[in-house]
């Protein structure tokens, strides 16, 4: 049930666009609120990965270390939460040549 609220949970969200305008990343104005709370869904599964990690270990040796749960659930999400922006972010850029 959680899977099948998301989607609307995030079209019921979009409110008013940001327009943002970072030189060559331009996307429709209706993206905006969609690339916002990716990218701090983003940055919230980094903190907690970053809180949740082994100390020591640097990020990229995260896939060879034995980690907790919590720490795998922070790091997937944000690696599907990551390609999810990025998918978007392209996508946008084409739909705004």
């Amino acid at each position: 049930m959680f899977i099948c609220s998301m989607p609307s949970l995030l079209l019921l969200s979009v409110n008013r666009a940001f327009a943002f305008n970072f030189g060559f990343v331009r996307v429709p104005d209706w993206m905006d609120s969609y690339i916002v709370w990716l990218f701090a869904a983003t940055c919230i599964c980094w903190v907690g990965l970053a809180a949740t990690k082994p100390r020591g270990v640097p990020f990229n040796q995260l896939s060879n270390t034995r980690v907790s749960p919590l720490a795998n659930v922070f790091r997937f999400g944000m690696i599907i939460v990551f390609t999810i922006l990025m998918v978007l972010l392209f996508a946008g850029m084409g739909l705004r040549r």
